[in-house]
């Protein structure tokens, strides 16, 4: 432990917790004390996991213990002659593996006594758990000989100890060794790994739920991809994965999240579905695909097999019958899944095709908020508010941000002319070539009626007003529809021109006025 660090101590229970664990101790199941409290057994397995962090204990065991430690239970009555039967004494020759097995086996077992253990090594992993449980133990079997036990188990697997027990143990004590303490061994080692199974499968299911929580107050699609990359990953023990969703305007997928490539994966960030390659055979498949050597496809995806990708599990994501998108975990090396592995990525799938359409929608109805329903650009709200936390990035980091303020020339003579639904058409062409032109750190927006705004971080004004210019050149010589479109601009720069977002605004828009007056189809700074 780190020097001035303490250990955290239990801490209380609440009344209603308290009595969750009685249930516990009266050997109640998840489910059955689900039934009690009238919720689910989701709800009784969270409270038991609050419980367990409160008294810093892994197991439902554990936690009864420690309650029953700290007073919150009453001691459990000792009834285990009544329950089990007459207690059984047990005495243990040699304590490996197999010792440590048949001796942590019956320390869980109140009608067995373990009355002491014996083996020649006194590190052997056995005599260590004895001694910590406070049974006697001993180098030399014959130390106990005299002490009377029900059966002595020998599992050393030497004959000549066997012959020596025969003859040195009562005749009322039973001697079990050879192949019947062997069967025994293995069935108690069966019996620990099935016990171990359970209690990973229960921690896998927790943890899906506790997905369920996480994403839960996700409200963006790349952060709820990037949770469900995780704990897909974790669930499945393998180092990578990706989530991709499809568009159903273009027709493709879109990649969302990914982890464990290198960043020359994503830079693919969209592909079609080819026909028989991997994201068709992904999306035409009942449930998860799961590909044991990439190499081996009929058509392996050369991105994937560029990574080093061998091993694949994918499936496709579903809502309503409707494809989502799909999710991909990889390893690097030929391996094989476990059916309960792949029963919880496909109940995974599930939680992923609900978040992810569910986040989808979110952003879907927030960018309709912020953007204009024309043009596809954002709106004036989005701009002023997007401006200002942008100069406030720019005064904390101390870098220079410019503004262009753009108008077309004579629109409502235009609009007088050929009529509105001809101008809309000059609005949505002038946005798709200013997002065609500007950078990713941009923010392009429409400010009114025929009026444009670019926010352009870290630009200085000679800059911007350069790429102005060049920006009102590509437009006039672009074929529009009916005439020829020209556009007026002006420039101001943070901090020179102002130091908010308003004085910036209305220093642009006093250039974009001067352009105007000084013959349109120019640039002002």
């Amino acid at each position: 432990m780190a020097r001035g660090k303490t250990k955290k101590g239990p801490t209380a229970l609440t009344p209603k917790e308290i009595e969750i664990l009685r249930w516990v101790q009266e050997g109640k199941t998840n489910d059955e004390i689900g039934v009690i409290i009238g919720k689910s057994v989701w709800t009784s397995k969270y409270h038991l996991k609050s419980i367990m962090k409160k008294l810093n204990v892994t197991s439902r065991a554990q936690a009864v213990s420690q309650a029953i430690g700290m007073g919150m239970l009453p001691s459990p009555k000792p009834a285990v002659a009544e329950e089990f039967g007459p207690m059984m004494s047990v005495g243990i020759v040699g304590c490996g593996r197999g010792g440590t097995a048949v001796l942590n086996l019956f320390r869980e077992n109140p009608s067995v006594k373990v009355e002491w253990t014996a083996d020649r090594n006194p590190s052997a992993p056995g005599i260590i758990i004895a001694r910590e449980a406070g049974i006697p133990t001993a180098e030399d079997y014959r130390f106990f000989l005299d002490r009377k036990v029900d059966v002595v188990i020998n599992l050393t697997g030497s004959t000549k100890i066997a012959e020596d027990l025969r003859r040195s143990i009562p005749a009322s004590t039973e001697l079990m060794g050879g192949v019947s303490a062997k069967i025994m061994w293995q069935m108690f080692e069966e019996r620990r790994k099935r016990a171990e199974e359970r209690e990973k499968l229960l921690k896998e299911h927790e943890a899906l739920y506790h997905l369920g929580l996480v994403v839960e107050s996700i409200d963006s699609v790349n952060a709820a991809g990037y949770a469900i990359i995780d704990y897909a990953t974790k669930l499945t023990d393998t180092p990578a994965g990706s989530i991709a969703l499809f568009d159903e305007k273009r027709e493709d997928m879109m990649l969302v999240a990914s982890k464990g490539f290198s960043a020359d994966f994503k830079k693919v960030a969209r592909w079609n579905i080819r026909d028989g390659g991997l994201t068709h055979t992904v999306v035409n498949h009942e449930g998860p695909l799961f590909i044991p050597d990439m190499r081996e496809f009929s058509k392996p995806n050369p991105v994937l097999l560029k990574e080093g990708v061998r091993t694949l599990l994918a499936a496709p994501l579903t809502m309503e019958g409707r494809i989502v998108g799909v999710l991909y975990v990889n390893d690097f090396k030929k391996r094989r899944f476990r059916a309960e592995d792949i029963s919880l990525f496909s109940l995974l799938t599930i939680y992923a095709g609900l978040t992810m359409e569910r986040v989808k929608a979110l952003e879907e109805t927030r960018l309709l908020s912020i953007t204009d329903g024309l043009t596809g650009l954002y709106n004036q709200r989005f701009l002023m508010e997007q401006l200002q936390k942008e100069i406030q990035g720019a005064a904390r980091h101390n870098y220079i941000l410019s503004l262009i303020m753009l108008d077309i020339d004579s629109f409502k003579e235009y609009n007088d002319t050929f009529g509105h639904l001809e101008g809309n058409k000059i609005l949505k062409s002038i946005a798709r070539l200013l997002k065609k032109n500007t950078r990713m750190t941009d923010t392009v927006g429409r400010f009114g009626g025929e009026e444009f705004c670019i926010i352009m971080p870290q630009i200085k004004k000679e800059g911007a007003h350069a790429f102005g210019r060049r920006l009102i050149g590509e437009i006039e010589k672009y074929p529009m529809p009916n005439r020829t479109v020209t556009l007026s601009g002006g420039v101001a720069t943070f901090p020179t021109d102002g130091k908010n977002h308003l004085s910036l605004l209305r220093k642009a828009d006093a250039r974009l006025y001067r352009a105007k007056r000084e013959g349109r189809n120019r640039i002002c700074s």
